[in-house]
């Protein structure tokens, strides 16, 4: 892109997506920017979900939004690569396996956590602050529970089953919440009685989650010591070891299983730029540039400014609004515009401990349980669609409801079992089949036969005229009149036949009675007492069941309020002026074409769905029985993938997916299934 200017941006993290996002919205037409963002993952991490990946409570995809999905149908070009060195003065970043040359750079790298020089608990703790810190601590958990099992030493196995977290920030309380709800997940597992575990939290600080208001900070601390979890406070950790964590007041913790989230720094690599920091977080104006330096942008985690005297927090919104505000700035440069300045505008604290219980302060209100964790998931779902849109969203709630194993989620687990496709294959072919009888029954009472008149007339009001039938009127007429006609001379041959058969039938007739009656006398005697038993006995049932409810009778009636203003409102005002031969065959058509996908099993998503629609129109015409419901609630269970079992959809699916995601409309709007092809 010769002669354009190049904004670079390292870092795909919270803050770098917001700079590009914002960046795109505004330049995505104009071809004198080209934006590009570096990262060494080829996904964007959702750092706040980390903790369920660690404690086992979803799958490591379930953190990972790749930037195809993100910046797919964008200007946004992604490297992946490792950004090694800048240089500011020529203006050039170095990359592992090439170099590029910019005219405005964000750096936006995060955190790395802080040790605070602390002897031993960089070599023998694990962190959790990236991806693969938290496959790390799953692959521990699963290999610690493991030999514990297997393990025959008593002191061997306490140590194995003692689990520490270091912290009672966000991070911490977050990890040591799955890390109770997998205790009793692994006990069942390997038969190990969870009086044997042992979880720990060990804070220095005299209180756990200072970000949040005292009486939430009260609920999670109970809720932790309901769960057996030990909360040791004003604990500071002076040392750890192999195998073990010391506490200040002289008290050892043998643990094979030591989580550091006691604080963060900014990275390394930015701490590592040479402009000035603090714990490698780069110092920035209130605009957001280095000072001296208006092409040097700074966003998120790595960034120091001081909002009221205090440094901003490393959190999610901090990094989301700088790279807002890193945007804006950039685009009023470029434009020759006044800049602005930072102003933080936080809208609340979350906090889940496990899948089931959290605390949170969102929008000045105050909620715990049921009601907190449903305020973060919904959160989790704007922020995902807002990069990514529905198919995220729809990603998220299969990771957090669909696909959890051991109701580990707010609901339980009553949306996590599944039916195999097969299962309702043959509900499948018969609402293919009764779909296509619908048509075919249609055909043979002569929807198509369109000389004999509408045969649609019932779905619209009395005195509402269909367009085309004044106009086929006449030919009706005729070719009635041809009917009659030969209807009159076949019956007149009829009638002088029958008076034939009518002479010879009551002497036939005669004998045969004479012959039954005196066979069946003794018969019909002892009939005729046990009908009268039967009766006897059952009168009081009758009396008291009657009929119950009539399946056959119409959901609503043909001239009740909901049909009636169903006709007014859509049959006679827009249906009515469709010509009743088109208006029959679409009908018809439909029913058969909906029949034959279903039985086929190609399409059958749409083909379901239409089955929904129709029978919402017949129901709501008034023609349509309670023992016909069967049609909806079979069409509803074929739309969760039963073509595939022994269908179409088997080939077609994949095959129309692929085509889907590379239409450049729905890898814009992030419309696509999956991942968007190229």
């Amino acid at each position: 892109m010769s002669g354009a200017k190049r904004i670079l941006i390292v870092g795909g993290g919270y803050a770098g997506v917001s700079v590009a996002k914002n960046l795109n919205k505004k330049y995505h037409k104009n071809n004198d920017i080209e934006i590009v963002l570096v990262d060494r993952n080829p996904f964007h991490t959702l750092m706040t979900e980390l903790h369920e990946v660690a404690g086992m409570r979803t799958e490591p995809e379930s953190v990972q939004v790749s930037f195809r999905k993100i910046f797919g149908g964008t200007k946004v070009r992604i490297i992946t690569d490792t950004v090694v060195s800048i240089d500011f003065e020529a203006k050039k970043a170095v990359l592992t396996g090439s170099e590029l040359d910019w005219d405005h750079i964000v750096i936006g790298t995060g955190a790395e956590p802080d040790y605070f020089g602390i002897p031993g608990i960089k070599e023998n703790s694990f962190t959790l602050w990236s991806f693969q810190d938290a496959i790390r601590i799953r692959r521990h958990l699963e290999d610690i529970w493991a030999r514990a099992a297997a393990e025959s030493d008593p002191e061997k196995r306490k140590k194995m089953l003692t689990f520490v977290v270091a912290g009672a920030g966000f991070t911490g309380i977050e990890m040591m919440g799955e890390l109770l709800e997998l205790r009793k997940v692994m006990c069942r597992k390997h038969h190990i009685d969870p009086k044997d575990v042992r979880n720990v939290v060990v804070e220095a600080m005299p209180s756990m989650l200072a970000m949040l208001a005292e009486p939430l900070r009260v609920k999670a601390q109970k809720y932790l010591e309901k769960m057996n979890c030990e909360i040791m406070l004003s604990s500071p950790i002076v040392g750890a070891g192999e195998g073990f964590v010391s506490i200040k007041d002289g008290r050892t913790i043998e643990t094979d299983t030591f989580i550091w989230t006691c604080g963060i720094s900014g990275s390394r690599f930015a701490g590592a730029l040479g402009f000035e920091s603090k714990r490698n977080r780069i110092l920035a104006n209130a605009q957001l540039q280095v000072e001296g330096r208006d092409n040097v942008w700074i966003a998120g985690d790595n960034l120091w400014f001081l909002e009221n005297e205090k440094p901003l927090p490393q959190i999610v919104e901090t990094a989301h609004q700088t790279g807002e505000l890193v945007a804006h700035n950039i685009i009023a440069t470029l434009e020759g515009k006044p800049l602005s300045a930072f102003k933080s505008n936080y809208h609340g604290f979350m906090v889940s401990i496990g899948g089931k219980y959290g605390v949170a302060d969102a929008g000045g209100i105050r909620t715990s349980g049921f009601f907190a964790m449903a305020i973060k998931h919904l959160i989790n779902l704007y922020y995902l669609f807002t990069i990514a849109g529905v198919n995220q969203c729809w990603e998220y709630l299969k990771h957090e409801f669909l696909d959890i194993h051991h109701r580990r989620s707010i609901i339980g687990g009553f949306a996590e079992h599944k039916m195999r496709g097969y299962w309702p294959l043959l509900l499948r072919l018969w609402l293919g089949f009764s779909w296509v009888m619908e048509g075919v029954n249609k055909i043979g009472e002569g929807w198509l036969s369109f000389g004999l008149g509408s045969k649609s007339g019932w779905m619209f009001s009395r005195g509402v005229v269909q367009s085309g039938v004044a106009v086929n009127t006449a030919v009706a007429g005729s070719e009635t009149a041809a009917v009659v006609d030969a209807v009159s001379e076949a019956t007149e041959e009829w009638v002088e036949g029958a008076e034939e058969i009518a002479e010879t039938v009551p002497v036939v007739a005669e004998a045969v009675v004479d012959a039954v009656s005196q066979a069946s006398e003794e018969w019909v005697e002892g009939a005729e007492a046990v009908v009268e038993a039967v009766v006897e006995a059952g009168e009081p049932i009758a009396r008291a069941l009657g009929p119950v409810f009539d399946l056959s009778k119409p959901i609503f009636s043909m001239n009740g309020p909901v049909a009636t203003w169903f006709r007014t409102t859509f049959m006679d005002g827009l249906f009515a002026y469709i010509p009743y031969p088109l208006f029959q065959t679409m009908i018809v058509a439909a029913e058969i074409a909906i029949g034959l996908a279903l039985f086929g099993g190609a399409f059958t998503w749409f083909a379901a769905v239409a089955s929904i629609g129709m029978c919402i129109v017949f129901t709501l015409s008034g023609m349509f029985s309670w023992n016909q419901l069967w049609f909806v609630f079979a069409a509803i269970l074929c739309m969760g993938g039963a073509g595939r079992a022994f269908g179409l959809d088997y080939w077609i699916v994949r095959f129309a997916k692929r085509i889907w995601n590379g239409i450049p409309f729905v890898r814009r709007h992030h419309l696509y299934l999956d991942e968007p092809t190229k």
